[in-house]
């Protein structure tokens, strides 16, 4: 098996927990790669994975089997900017907070390795967003796993974004900002604006304002087929265009268009590992709040 590993800095307490993941992934693969940002941290902080091979551009995964993401949710974001059209899935490892992506707990990673070198894992397929801007380059990744969100900038006015669906128009929102949010960003930025959480493969997205003007527009979710067009105005010339966490200033009036991107992204789970016991988790569901 060929493993590559992306991660993100660390808490000094997670040193020997990532000595144990980087001991058992050499167990699997004598010569996995290292993200270059992320194995200048192991060498400075724990003198880890000097003799191992960095990689800084998508194309050096080819052929790989796995991609092992360190870190939290938006780790597994970057991740997906890695493997891209690839298939190649991504085993997140979570040594952040919440990790609805990045999963598998820190002290479940010798349970994780055992499973995949068993091959007692599963996979699952998260759509992804494409976004093309008249007139506008986004770079050579213009797709988004989360959610693509059109906001304000530097400023207290509001944003109207004009939104139509295959040509037929759907409604013009004022507020600080829209989301458009796919089944896995439903846990994400559109769930703390007040969206619905919706079930990974669900083929649906989410209009989601945020902070609207008018209290009647909440969350609208529709199929995921189809062409969205979304055109931000306002009193400001200018405003922000994310694509996840990456960040583009968008001028008002330029015809943003999204569809679903033609590939998804593949996530590793282990076999015990389902999406309402995950939701459980991360939501406190069923737990008394006199118990915490």
């Amino acid at each position: 098996m060929k493993i590559a590993i992306h991660g993100k800095t660390f808490a000094p307490e997670y040193n020997d927990a990532i000595k144990q993941i980087l001991a058992r992934i050499r167990e699997l693969d004598p010569a996995p790669i290292v993200e270059s940002n992320f194995k200048r941290i192991l060498d400075e902080r724990m003198g880890r994975a000097k003799d191992w091979e960095a990689f800084d551009e998508p194309h050096a995964l080819n052929g790989y089997d796995l991609l092992v993401a360190i870190g939290g949710d938006g780790t597994v974001l970057e991740a997906a900017i890695w493997v891209r059209d690839t298939e190649i899935p991504v085993l997140g490892v979570n040594t952040g907070r919440l990790g609805f992506l990045s999963n598998v707990r820190i002290d479940e990673i010798d349970l994780a390795m055992d499973a995949v070198a068993a091959g007692k894992v599963w996979y699952e397929e998260r759509l992804m967003l494409q976004v093309e801007v008249d007139g506008m380059e986004l770079g050579d990744f213009p797709y988004a796993l989360n959610e693509v969100a059109i906001m304000k900038r530097d400023t207290s006015s509001m944003v109207t974004v004009e939104v139509l669906r295959d040509d037929a128009f759907v409604n013009n929102y004022w507020a600080d900002g829209l989301i458009v949010s796919t089944p896995t960003g439903s846990t994400a930025y559109s769930l703390s604006a007040g969206g619905p959480i919706v079930m990974p493969g669900s083929e649906v997205l989410c209009i989601n304002p945020v902070a609207p003007h008018n209290l009647n527009n909440r969350p609208l979710v529709i199929p995921a087929e189809g062409t969205l067009q979304l055109v931000a105005g306002g009193r400001e010339n200018q405003f922000l265009l994310s694509l996840d966490s990456r960040t583009f200033i968008l001028d008002g009036g330029r015809k943003v268009q999204v569809t679903t991107a033609p590939f998804r992204l593949f996530l590793m789970n282990l076999e015990h590992q389902e999406f309402f016991s995950t939701v459980r988790a991360k939501m406190h569901w069923g737990v008394d709040p006199r118990d915490r």
